[in-house]
């Protein structure tokens, strides 16, 4: 059985931000930018990651940062986008 969209984010985040995150666990609706784990250069590795992994396009002047904070919100915005080629 595969991940779920949420998991794969997460395990993303973990990854990446590992030194930001420190001990706090973080789950499907911790806030990345509010809490300081994700930050503006974050916010585009993270887009990266989501474009190619679920080949979707995002474009980031036709998306507020809201739409990004948490896991939840990411898998839920992903599931609206159009999947690219």
């Amino acid at each position: 059985m595969s991940q779920s969209m949420e998991e794969e984010i997460l395990d993303f985040v973990r990854r990446q931000f590992k030194a930001s995150i420190g001990s706090r666990p973080i789950g499907p609706d911790t806030a990345l930018f509010s809490t300081g784990i994700v930050d503006s250069f974050g916010v585009l590795e993270l887009m990266a990651f989501l474009e190619d992994t679920f080949g979707v396009d995002i474009d980031p002047a036709r998306h507020e940062l809201f739409e990004f904070d948490t896991p939840s919100k990411i898998a839920a915005l992903i599931e609206r986008l159009p999947k690219g080629s």
